[in-house]
């Protein structure tokens, strides 16, 4: 069954975000991410730009070097027609892809090739004139792009292969005349540009090849004269340039013996070995050391004498390695062991060797279903058919596998599509075509799958514009989530500062996006809700936006201090007027006091109980309460009169005695006048 991209896959969505900070509704304050519903915003499949003009090919045949990426710039040859091959720049738009330099003036061309990174510059060979193939470097300027060394001054070449970063030293192979093919290095100074060891004085050349970093150092192959090759590694010294192992295969053998496919896992060095001419070869390993360099297990002797046969694309998956070996090309695995070294499918024509999140996806051929994508687990068992892509016998034939964010890229052909851009993340479900760039049965024959920042770099032929680099682009939203409602005690009248969690973002590729809020943690809110808006934003500009709470409000009642309890005299009859009042603060708003009852009122003789409530402008309440005692007596006044005003107990006392004297006397006088 057909299964086509749906626009919701992981690697493009035709949707993109709505602005940021565009309103939401009251009910939506804490939302679930919005992105945008303008499908128009973000295209899937771009042309980035037809270099050559009139639809002819800026890309003529795949013998051109693919592209390799320097930061987020991917670098590649093209022609535009005017220039030949020269070194171009691109990021994956028109205005941006532009040609780096001229190097070789004129419609000849340089023809750059080797493209490799070293540090922070481009290295490659190219042609000059008046000069042969020398190695170039560039920062990507016209101004930056200048010749290393000529290592054999003239117009020969210096035969320069084999280009290896190391630490941001390069490292390679070349001939300057002198020495023969021999160990270089290079800083992408002239005078940092010096032969590394001579290893076979004279013209000959020590037959150095595949060039491997394994722990800081740097391997390589090398002729170690009849009957063996050699393993050797160097530390860009030449005291430090020697020889780990001699490996011997064939004894009787008269021809010669190469080691080749250098390849890492994990802190082990894996390479071929063996006699081309004998067609016998054997998988080797090496921890770096003369003892720790053993034959894994032999191949075995083919009866081809088609150097075709010889063993290739050793390929680290899962912590085993996944090669092609025989000439039938026979698929194999190997954990280092010779018991776990065997072939788990047979005569299949096993290629394009692909590590997937730890298992191999591959082409391979049965009679069934022709060549179709397979995937491997490194047993017998577990290495299937993932989907017949063109059914029955009938090749999809998948070329250019390419890892991009979890998934395999490629092209593939189908009776109905042709050769379009497909994807698969390793079940049958899970593969599906990308885009038909060219509708119906016609191809666009995709090709150099380079992933190059957020996009996919690539080149293909819309049957226009020729065959011209386009962009697969990252059109799906980044993922986005919100904190919970944030509550705040207000700290004023203008609110309170308020420091909330962040959001979360992710996407789809590595680079996280960028989160910018309409109203900063740590800033000052108002008080009520307010609705603070988050945007998250990837490298392709696609984002989203959610939204949440953040609500200070003010719980806090006033502080509320009522007066000492209070003793006052008799005034009038029943009792007396008293004054008093309490104090009362808030920290947002001023309060309002009441009292039961109020200041001013009068008072009975005995104790009454006066209740104090304060109320903020948010209905906070703070009560207390005192005592007001009116005294039965009146209070005494110097002039004789019953006194009203408050006064001690010990004043209060004293006209209690001169009230008993003076009325004691009254009755003695009263006595006497009696008894006359």
């Amino acid at each position: 069954m057909r299964r086509y991209w749906t626009g919701v896959s992981s690697l493009l969505c035709i949707s993109a975000l709505a602005a940021a900070g565009a309103p939401l509704t009251a009910a939506a304050l804490d939302s679930t991410p919005v992105p945008s519903a303008d499908p128009a915003a973000c295209r899937p499949v771009t042309l980035v730009k037809g270099i050559a003009a009139g639809g002819a090919s800026s890309f003529p045949d795949y013998d051109v070097q693919p592209p390799i990426v320097l930061g987020k710039t991917a670098f590649f040859a093209a022609n535009d027609g005017t220039s030949g091959l020269e070194l171009w720049r691109s990021r994956g738009g028109e205005s941006d892809t532009e040609r780096v330099a001229d190097v070789f003036p004129g419609s000849t061309g340089s023809d750059p090739r080797s493209l490799t990174v070293a540090g922070n510059s481009l290295f490659f060979t190219a042609k000059g004139e008046g000069l042969g193939r020398e190695l170039w470097k560039t920062d990507g300027t016209a101004e930056g792009t200048v010749l290393v060394k000529d290592l054999r001054p003239g117009p020969e070449d210096s035969g320069i292969t084999s280009l290896t970063a190391l630490e941001g030293t390069l490292f390679f192979v070349a001939d300057d005349g002198v020495h023969g093919p021999e160990l270089w290095k290079s800083d992408g100074t002239p005078e940092g540009t010096v032969l590394v060891k001579d290893l076979v004085p004279g013209t000959g050349g020590a037959g150095i090849t595949s060039l491997a970093v394994l722990r800081n150092a740097l391997y390589f192959a090398a002729d170690g004269g009849p009957h063996e090759a050699e393993l050797w590694k160097s530390d860009g010294t030449e005291a430090g340039t020697e020889r780990v192992a001699a490996v011997r295969v064939i004894e009787s053998d008269p021809g010669e013996q190469i080691i080749q496919g250098l390849t890492v896992a994990g802190d082990t060095l894996y390479f071929f070995a063996g006699s081309p001419y004998a067609s016998q070869w054997d998988l080797w390993k090496s921890d770096g050391s003369a003892p720790g360099t053993a034959r894994v297990k032999s191949l075995g002797r083919s009866s081809s004498d088609d150097y075709g046969a010889a063993p290739a694309s050793l390929t680290s998956t899962g912590g085993q390695v996944f090669f092609v070996s025989g000439a039938s090309g026979s698929l194999w695995r190997s954990d280092g062991t010779t018991d776990g070294t065997y072939v788990v499918k047979e005569s299949s024509n096993a290629r394009f060797l692909t590590n997937l999140n730890g298992q191999l996806i591959f082409t391979a051929w049965d009679e069934a279903s022709g060549f179709e994508l397979w995937r491997s687990n490194g047993t017998v068992a577990g290495t299937a058919l993932i989907e017949d892509i063109n059914p029955g016998r009938e090749s999809a034939a998948p070329f250019w596998l390419t890892v991009v964010d979890g998934k395999v890229l490629f092209s593939a052909q189908t009776a109905a599509e042709g050769r379009e851009l497909w994807s698969t993340d390793g079940t049958q479900d899970g593969t599906v075509l990308l885009h038909d760039i060219v509708p119906g049965p016609g191809s666009s024959e995709p090709s150099w799958l380079t992933p190059v920042g957020p996009r996919v770099f690539f080149i293909t032929d819309d049957g226009t514009d020729g065959a011209e680099p386009w962009a697969l682009n990252d059109c799906t939203p980044p993922g986005l989530v919100c904190p919970s409602r944030v509550y705040m005690e207000a700290k004023g009248p203008a609110g309170a500062p308020v420091t909330y969690a962040s959001a979360t973002a992710s996407d789809n590729k590595p680079a996280l996006p960028s989160i910018t809020y309409s109203k900063l943690s740590g800033s000052d809110f108002p008080l009520g809700n307010t609705a603070v808006f988050a945007t998250a934003t990837d490298e392709s500009g696609n984002s989203t936006t959610c939204s949440f709470q953040v609500v200070v409000s003010d719980t806090t009642a006033p502080r509320l201090t009522c007066p000492r309890d209070m003793e006052v005299w008799r005034k009038f009859r029943y009792g007396s007027k008293v004054d008093f009042a309490a104090e009362a603060t808030d920290a947002v708003s001023k309060p309002s006091i009441t009292y039961d009852p109020a200041p001013g009122s009068d008072f009975v003789v005995g104790n009454t109980k006066v209740r104090v409530t304060a109320s903020d402008t948010f209905g906070n309440v703070s009560r207390c309460s005192f005592d007001v005692k009116v005294r039965r007596e009146y209070e005494p006044r110097g002039d004789g009169g019953c006194g009203c005003g408050v006064s001690s107990p010990g004043v209060l006392s004293g006209w209690a005695l001169l009230t008993a004297v003076s009325m004691l006397a009254g009755r003695r006088r009263k006595s006497g006048g009696s008894s006359k």
